[in-house]
């Protein structure tokens, strides 16, 4: 009797299950972090993080009483030859903050009941993976990986300052 053999896509989301580490996002998932989260009490905090693949990104979040008060983005300056620090006024400013991340995961994850999860056929294997911090809770790693698309997304935090107290630096020169 031959050994069952594994089937090369299988391989494949077993591979990427090992890149991503971190925990499956489920509801429950979510949920355990977001208690810890909300149990720290972290109303005022300065906030660094990266996407990279379906959408790009450096930013840098200043939260002060528990609201977005100034958001950055660093951007290449090809005429200077050097990174440059803008402030920048999204549409939703609450979506770069810890909540904000948490609200990522939830919209991430409810794709998967979607006819067309992710602008791919049902049934799609889709891999959705986070670390929240073991402390605080906050999301510091996300990843999505869906078969048969060119790119997926990762969300990393970079810096996380609790308490960095009120004043918010300007912008790097």
């Amino acid at each position: 009797m031959s050994k069952p053999r594994l089937k090369p896509l299988t391989l494949c989301l077993i591979a990427l299950a090992g890149c991503a580490g971190g925990e499956d996002v489920t509801t429950r998932s979510i949920a355990n972090a977001r208690r810890i989260w909300d149990a720290a009490k972290i109303r005022d905090y300065d906030l660094e993080w990266t996407s990279s693949g379906a959408r790009d990104g450096h930013y840098r979040i200043f939260v002060r009483d528990g609201k977005v008060r100034s958001i950055r983005a660093f951007v290449d300056d090809r005429k200077e030859r050097r990174v440059r620090e803008i402030e920048v006024k999204p549409g939703d400013p609450s979506y770069y903050s810890v909540d904000g991340l948490f609200k990522i995961l939830e919209e991430e994850r409810s794709q998967l009941s979607e006819p067309a999860p992710f602008g791919q056929p049902k049934g799609t294997s889709v891999l959705l993976r986070f670390t929240p911090d073991p402390k605080l809770g906050y999301p510091k790693r996300f990843r999505r990986d869906v078969v048969g698309t060119p790119r997926g997304l990762a969300i990393d935090v970079v810096r996380f300052t609790p308490n960095p107290g009120a004043a918010i630096p300007p912008p790097a020169k």
